[in-house]
């Protein structure tokens, strides 16, 4: 039997709200997933596709929402739209999503989508650098973008400043789009944090840049 000092530290070690094992996911559970399938052909299509050759497994963010189809259907058809319909480019969604995930300090949101950003168009040095409080270096689109987001995150909204620059980069579909993919990412990022979700066995080893 282990001592008290050893269950503690194992509990420390364990997600709060688990995975749950492929084996236990009900019908409804697999049901509610269905809106995360990627339009055929698309570039997420052929990253799932990558991913089931290497990995046969849901990743760990799915497999918590599993436990709760319901909420997890409803979510997820929302999520679909800002992932695979939204009218910003692939390259700012990734963008912005990894600075939301920098900001709360979601390491598990930061890692999926750093691999996501390389497909996407961000080098490996820009996406460091969606780790760093500075926005010097960045094109003055990129910064817009990541400065928007951090207004979001301290300040609660935009100040007239940001509304106009943004309105003036982006048409209001897309000025829309960046609004509610903060917000949801933002959910998403708190709620991995919350749950203590642990890495993908995959990504294990990676993590925020260390400088």
């Amino acid at each position: 039997m282990g001592s008290s000092v050893d269950e503690s530290e194992d509990s420390a070690n364990r997600p709060r709200i688990a995975p749950l094992e492929l084996p236990e996911w009900t019908p409804e559970a697999f049901a509610a997933m269905e809106p995360m399938r990627p339009p055929a052909g698309s570039a997420y299509d052929k990253r799932k596709t990558d991913r089931k050759q290497q990995v046969r497994r849901p990743n760990n963010a799915l497999s918590v929402m599993a436990r709760h189809p319901e909420l997890a259907r409803a979510f997820l058809e929302f999520n679909r739209h800002l992932l695979y319909f939204n009218s910003l480019p692939g390259r700012a969604i990734e963008l912005v999503v990894l600075r939301v995930a920098w900001l709360r300090r979601s390491e598990y949101e930061w890692v999926q989508h750093a691999a996501a950003a390389l497909e996407a168009g961000l080098t490996g040095e820009e996406i460091d650098r969606t780790a760093a409080d500075a926005l010097e270096g960045w094109a003055p689109e990129d910064a817009l973008l990541l400065r928007a987001v951090d207004e979001l995150h301290h300040d609660h909204g935009w100040c007239d400043a940001t509304w106009n620059e943004l309105a003036e980069a982006f048409d209001t579909r897309q000025v829309m789009d960046l609004l509610f993919t903060v917000g949801a990412y933002d959910t998403l990022a708190v709620a991995f944090n919350c749950f203590d979700l642990p890495l993908d066995p995959e990504l294990e080893g990676k993590g925020f840049p260390s400088a």
